[in-house]
């Protein structure tokens, strides 16, 4: 009798419900515009000049809506942080 178990027989994704998952596709154009919002905030309350270049990294968690952890890359004059 052989005995496998059932993770190691079961090669489906499993979403945990209310975790945070990788975000694949930065490029949509929902994700830039949400890290637009964000920059355009930031810029409005710290007096700075930022300047929003592109998404590095994201991640996403499902609970009634869905929210975004977003890494964006922002210029500030001549500097770029992420």
């Amino acid at each position: 009798m052989v005995t496998i178990p059932l993770l190691a027989a079961d090669n489906r994704k499993r979403v945990l419900v209310g975790g945070w998952k990788s975000k694949e596709d930065l490029s949509e154009p929902h994700v830039t515009e949400i890290g637009r919002f964000a920059v355009m905030s930031t810029k409005k309350r710290s007096k700075n000049e930022f300047k929003f270049k592109s998404v590095e990294k994201g991640k996403t968690k499902v609970v009634s809506s869905t929210n975004y952890r977003l890494i964006l890359v922002v210029k500030d004059g001549k500097n770029c942080y992420q």
